[in-house]
């Protein structure tokens, strides 16, 4: 699911144009609405974040 929504993201693609190597858009669309609500998707971001600015140097807050 993740690479599914990875592919979404770095692709600028809509869910319905998901390519039929992952599953169904429904489904991957289901899974990130969720993780969204549930704010997985925000904790992902702000630890990828924080990682990314301590690795060049930056305050993590920045």
């Amino acid at each position: 699911m993740v690479d599914a929504v990875r592919y979404v993201v770095d692709n600028g693609i809509k869910w319905r144009a998901m390519p039929a190597d992952y599953p169904p858009w429904q489904t991957v669309y289901y899974h990130f609405a969720r993780w969204h609500r549930r704010g997985v998707v925000a904790f992902l971001r702000d630890q990828l974040r924080r990682q990314i600015r301590t690795g060049q140097g930056d305050a993590p807050g920045r």
